[in-house]
């Protein structure tokens, strides 16, 4: 049983919020995130808010009672020293009569960061402001290189088609230079697409094993504790009905603090909390253990591995979007796993497929669904299979379908080009079947192939050998 009054300690609550701050009636600032008191000039707590910032957004001034009016509202800070912009809310605290400014600098590119002192690893990792420009830098580094390559092209097609109007007999040689060149685009577009993709996985590794790591500490310590507490309370509770038994009538004072806290019910209850903190600290180390083994930063070089442990690691990862929600019915997962040897691989990147796959899968039948009716829901309800098997002992074949809206042929025959997504702008990048495509087949020297017809839902099936340093041999069944 959880206490209603758990709140986070300052040194943590300053910790897990770097730029906020709390000040009262007398604009006197109480309390401030380490962040935002480190790359400030002068002492922040004790001094008055209205000398190190102005509200710029709504267009009032530091008055407590105004800015209580308009809490719920968005506020724009500027600092007065370093021009820093604040974008967030304030909150009041009835309890305590202050005002809490939960928020981050309102920055549109890393660049600005440096001069006011501020690193990416300064944000809260709940902060969506460090996603978007980690995607920003990924977008803009990619529409340059586009650019770049589209000039290039255009240049080469001009002097084609002037060689062209020139002597008709260079046309042979014109269509061999536009074959290379088409050639060139596409090596190169997948070489860029894989460095943005890699960079963006190794980002994300890294801070899934941080915040694993961090997380795993802790919940050791606390989930090691718990039997010696729940032994030590056992003895409690049996000295108690030790002295019940024997003094069966106690003093008067000591009946009614019985009474006060409703013994018969504390010593019933005290043991399943204690049981169900033991649940849910298991719980929370399964959970760590999956986001280490997901992340695998350590393990570059190929290795023999439990593929099963790879998919129920990405599911665990994934279970938030597949549970039930207001926007959402939730979609079931039927895993029919074969028996299977460990397979050379690299398992960061064969996770890294399966994390694709299954959140595509995902993003089709949340789409799905939202064009379906309750009835229709109900009757044919959301369902992802996992099918795993050895093939002619060689090979190991996954198969991940839903019974999603299927695709059409030409949807399918453009479904591992990079760039080429279904989904609507600011959905999807294009990139993550190209790259598991690559992933499969040039790394791992196997096949990643679709099946799928509109209303029947869509198969991919990935095969890859079990040993990848002996020789290829055979032909992979289709």
């Amino acid at each position: 049983m959880v206490s209603p009054h758990l709140c986070l300690p300052p040194q943590l609550f300053s910790s897990a919020f770097p730029f906020h701050f709390v000040f009262n009636r007398d604009r006197e600032i109480l309390q401030a995130g380490e962040v935002l008191r480190r790359i400030t000039l002068t002492e922040l707590v004790g001094s008055q808010i209205n000398q190190h910032f102005h509200i710029n957004r709504p267009r009032i001034e530091f008055e407590f009672d105004l800015i209580k009016q308009q809490s719920r509202s968005l506020f724009i800070l500027e600092s007065r020293h370093n021009e820093m912009q604040l974008k967030g809310q304030m909150m009041y605290v009835e309890d305590e009569d202050v005002i809490f400014f939960l928020g981050s600098p309102w920055v549109t590119d890393t660049a600005s960061l440096g001069p006011l002192g501020i690193k990416l690893k300064d944000f809260a990792t709940h902060d969506p402001i460090v996603d978007f420009l980690f995607l920003l830098q990924a977008k803009n580094t990619a529409l340059i290189d586009t650019k770049k390559l589209t000039e290039e092209l255009r240049q080469q097609q001009a002097q084609l088609r002037s060689a062209l109007q020139i002597k008709e007999n260079l046309a042979e040689i014109a269509e061999a230079q536009a074959t290379k060149l088409k050639q060139a685009l596409n090596e190169l577009q997948q070489t860029q697409s894989q460095l943005i993709q890699t960079e963006k996985m190794s980002s994300l590794g890294q801070l899934v094993a941080g915040i694993a790591h961090e997380i795993n500490n802790p919940v050791n310590f606390i989930y090691g504790n718990l039997e010696h507490a729940n032994e030590y309370t056992k003895d409690l509770l049996d000295l108690l009905n030790l002295y019940r038994r024997f003094y069966p009538e106690p003093y008067l004072e000591i009946e009614k603090h019985i009474e006060t806290i409703d013994l018969d019910f504390l010593l019933e209850d005290l043991p399943k909390l204690l049981s169900s903190m033991k649940v849910g600290a298991d719980r929370i180390r399964q959970i760590v253990l999956s986001l280490r083994n997901f992340s695998r930063l350590d393990e570059a070089e190929m290795k023999a591995v439990d593929i099963h442990e790879g998919i129920d690691s990405t599911l665990l990862i994934l279970q938030n979007r597949l549970k039930s929600r207001a926007e959402n019915p939730p979609i079931e997962v039927v895993k029919q796993y074969g028996k299977l040897p460990l397979v050379e691989c690299f398992v960061g990147q064969i996770n890294q497929v399966f994390m694709n796959l299954l959140s595509n899968a995902i993003d089709a039948l949340h789409s799905y669904d939202s064009q379906r009716s309750l009835m229709e829901i109900r009757r044919n309800p959301s369902k992802i299979t996992i099918k795993t098997a050895v093939h002619h002992n060689s090979h190991v074949a996954i198969c991940i379908a839903d019974n999603g809206p299927g695709m059409t042929e030409a949807v399918r025959a453009r479904l591992f080009d990079p760039f080429f997504t279904t989904k609507p702008v600011g959905k999807g990048t294009g990139l993550g079947l190209s790259i598991s495509y690559q992933i499969i087949a040039e790394k791992h020297r196997g096949t990643l192939r679709c099946v799928s017809e509109p209303g029947l839902g869509a198969e991919f099936w990935i095969e890859i050998p079990l040993r990848q340093r002996q020789p290829l041999v055979g032909h992979l069944a289709s």
